[in-house]
């Protein structure tokens, strides 16, 4: 069967390119090279292939943005430092990088091989791969994989695709019967071979060799939703670029968005991943699908897996959908944006500041003829908004300012000193404890005393605060009375203090203490 399939392409070939007439096989050759050609300069994959740093950046964004670390977007300053810890050890060994890693991602940004974004959930820009690095990693993977591109697993995807390509396409009842007849036997003939305990299982290379068509296969899904995102943010442009024409063969479109459809959405591009998308999020297909990869990784040909084909095997599933969801946000963002854009009558705006440009176009190429490039008007122009000032203007923080450069000095633990610890107390606190024993003391004596007679027996030690400590216990547990008491105190500078209170008595039979 792939003996008649590359016989029928090779002479497909042949007809088609024309080998038999020259005439036409020039032409096709002409616009092919032509095609190919402005291809190469302007597609990013081809320019990072052929340019001389083309290895060094293979090298260095593959290891951050490969599929088996399941990155696909970092924050700039982020990767900006990982280049340059690369750059230091590429440098170590020899090779010419003079220049910091923030200055070769805004070359490769420009060249568009990584794509800058703004980050809604952080204040730094974000940097992901573009369609185009994605492409020139998937080369050069394919070129050192150690895996033969015609294996048997490659060879039965394909021949179950054709056929149920072959099925499903076919509109004639009796011949898609046969077919399913066909199919149905064939899986009775399995049952049977199970039950009788004949049937085959594959051996661990087999296996193995399945894996890793597989993981092949999971390694290019990142770089499609690469190209759906493209395309879908060349679509919005096109799509905002057809409404603000004036010409009545345009104004479907923004007939389309006025009646609230999803132009985005119903695109080619918009359905073919709504369609996947909507395989990814159905519950029980994941279900079943991570059922099966529990299922394999408990396999014993599965233990000969190295550690980051298990890994990528165990995520296939939930990079899909991460990545899935994040297309599918920027579609329906870009969806939302345009019909707000439509419906806010914002492109009213837009339209007539590109006519506003276009006539001043017009009129500078009339006025080309009669007036140099160097010819000084007499025109004067008055300034208006914002200065902008020069970058090196900022004064940038340093944090070696706020860093203390003198000597920070050791000292040796000591014996610590009840005495002075209990002095540092008293300094913050209420020394409750002593009044409670002046309260007592003086309660033995006198049998009944007031908050003055305390203090005129025993002194207040901690001058105003043995006052209130003394005032907090009489009005928590002693016994209000009629009439005034004056309280005297020194307080710590010396200095000989009074203060008249409410009368309040301490008696033995209260549990004040």
């Amino acid at each position: 069967m792939a003996y008649r399939l590359v016989a029928y392409q090779r002479f497909a070939y042949r007809f088609v390119s024309g080998v038999d007439g020259r005439g036409s096989a020039a032409v096709s050759v002409v616009a092919d090279l032509h095609r190919l050609q402005r291809l190469s300069r302007a597609d990013p994959a081809w320019t990072l292939l052929r340019a001389d740093s083309g290895p060094a950046v293979v090298a260095m964004l593959s290891r951050h943005f490969s599929s088996g670390s399941g990155t696909r977007r970092m924050a700039a300053p982020e990767l900006f430092g990982l280049v340059d810890a690369d750059l230091q050890a590429l440098r170590d060994e020899g090779f010419d990088l003079p220049r910091s890693g923030q200055a070769y991602c805004t070359d490769w940004i420009r060249a568009g091989y990584l794509v800058r974004r703004a980050s809604s959930a952080a204040r730094e820009e974000t940097v992901e791969p573009s369609e185009g690095l994605l492409a020139a990693i998937s080369y050069v993977t394919g070129l050192e994989s150690s895996t033969s591109t015609v294996t048997e697993s490659r060879l039965t995807t394909l021949s179950a695709q054709l056929q149920a390509l072959a099925r499903d396409s076919d509109s004639r009842a009796e011949t898609r019967l046969r077919a399913l007849h066909a199919e149905r036997a064939e899986i009775d003939r399995q049952i049977a071979a199970v039950e009788s305990g004949d049937y085959p299982v594959l051996d661990g290379d087999r296996a193995a060799e399945r894996v890793a068509e597989i993981l092949a296969l999971a390694s290019e899904v990142p770089g499609d939703f690469a190209r759906v995102r493209a395309e879908l943010e060349r679509l919005n442009r096109d799509l905002r670029a057809r409404i603000l024409e004036d010409t009545e063969d345009r104004a479907d479109t923004l007939g389309e968005v006025f009646r609230g459809v999803d132009v985005i959405g119903r695109s080619d591009a918009g359905r073919s991943f709504s369609g996947f998308y909507d395989m990814i999020i159905d519950p029980e297909r994941s279900a079943r699908i991570d059922e099966w990869i529990d299922t394999i990784l408990d396999r014993q040909f599965a233990r000969g897996l190295s550690a980051r084909q298990r890994s990528r095997f165990r995520r296939l599933l939930t990079e899909m959908e991460e990545s899935g969801a994040e297309v599918h946000r920027v579609m329906t963002s870009l969806a939302r944006s345009l019909r707000h854009f439509v419906q806010s009558r914002h492109y009213e705006e837009h339209r007539r500041m590109q006519h506003e440009l276009r006539a001043a176009q017009r009129a500078a190429l009339r006025a080309a003829g009669h007036v140099k490039p160097f010819h000084q008007l007499e025109l004067e122009l008055v300034q208006v908004g914002m200065t902008i000032d020069s970058v090196s203007a900022l004064r940038l923080h340093n944090p070696g300012d706020d860093r203390v450069a003198g000597r920070i000095e050791t000292h040796a633990p000591g014996t610590a000193d009840l005495a002075a610890l209990r002095q540092l107390v008293r300094e913050s606190e209420i020394d409750f404890d002593e009044l409670s024993g002046n309260v007592r003391t003086v309660l033995a004596a006198r049998g009944r005393a007031t908050v003055a007679e305390v203090l005129a027996d025993r002194p207040a030690t901690q001058g105003l605060a043995s006052v209130v400590g003394l005032l907090v216990l009489a009005f928590d547990h002693g016994h209000p009375v009629p009439g005034e008491d004056t309280v005297t105190w020194t307080s710590s500078s010396g200095t000989r203090r009074a203060a008249t209170v409410q009368r309040r008595v301490f008696t033995p039979d209260e549990d004040w203490t």
